[in-house]
């Protein structure tokens, strides 16, 4: 059974590491490098859970392959379920925060025992309020790039989406055009700004090309920020296990890339996004905590 007393206390103790902020913005890159840290769940390879978008998401069907294999698996989905369908049918349905506490402190004590939650899922920017409140010790990365490299970003790997035949209902959330992408930017400021009174010293702002332009020295910075000393591993590139679920496939390295924005968006666009965004830029491209 689940005892939620000691769920909270748990939840109220862990040191979690949130990643969030622009799609196509090097969450990932994160992800990977600080699943390679001693103290933090091992994430294999890349999982969004959207766990605080969609509380119930890991206890009904059909199953959500991400956060299956977030756990490393079905049994331990399955295990997670049985405990909470044995909970709930004496107390009723969990609320929403006990959802998530649950969730998360099974991983944290039958998946990655000894070990502090990291995630990234870049829309849980909107859910802040509700990620303070049940990790009170929280750090949040908050991931900002370019926006006309998001933009390309986007759009490239629309293209390749569709050349590798991925029906539309996967592929949605790229096509977008660049007045919509704009109003994501737009909301991702006014997000950003509004948690800033309440919560900006646990915030970090980690803007993609600081981030790939000094890889070692940027997650020094952020390791200091989290209260987490710096490993090496977290920067390197080496072969980690395989394509099996629960097994880190690669620990990629975190390399420069030249933007190419222009090769993917006409200068016009270009144009119009960089005009769009300007009063934003200086904050999105200032490395550091944000209150």
């Amino acid at each position: 059974m689940l005892d939620f007393e000691i769920i909270r206390k748990w939840c109220e103790q862990s040191r979690p590491l949130f990643i969030v902020g622009l799609a196509r913005s090097g969450t990932s890159m994160l992800q990977v490098a600080f699943a390679q840290h001693p103290t933090m769940f091992d994430i294999a390879n890349c999982r969004e859970t959207f766990i605080f978008l969609r509380p119930r998401q890991p206890y009904v069907d059909p199953i959500h392959f991400p956060t299956r294999a977030y756990l490393k698996g079905r049994p331990n989905l399955i295990g997670l379920r049985e405990m909470v369908a044995a909970h709930e049918k004496e107390h009723g349905e969990l609320s929403e925060a006990d959802s998530i506490r649950a969730f998360f402190w099974y991983a944290g004590t039958h998946v990655y025992p000894g070990r502090h939650p990291l995630e990234k899922t870049p829309g849980h920017l909107r859910k802040l309020e509700l990620i303070f409140e049940i990790f009170p010790k929280t750090k949040i990365l908050v991931c900002s790039r370019d926006p006309a490299d998001v933009v390309a970003s986007y759009r490239k790997r629309l293209t390749k989406a569709k050349e590798e035949g991925l029906p539309p209902e996967k592929t949605d959330w790229l096509d977008k055009g660049v007045d919509e992408m704009i109003g994501v930017f737009e909301r991702f400021t006014k997000l950003v700004n509004e948690a800033v009174p309440a919560h900006g010293k646990d915030m970090f702002m980690a803007p993609y090309d600081w981030l790939i332009d000094s890889p070692e020295g940027s997650i020094r910075q952020i390791c200091e920020f989290a209260g987490m000393e710096f490993v090496p591993s977290m920067v390197a590139s080496e072969a980690k296990g395989s394509k099996e679920e629960g097994v880190s496939e690669k620990a990629h390295a975190i390399q420069k890339r030249a933007s190419d924005a222009h090769k993917v968006l006409s200068a016009e666009e270009i144009g119009k996004i960089q005009a769009a965004c300007g009063p934003w830029m200086d904050q999105w491209s200032r490395p550091g905590v944000l209150g």
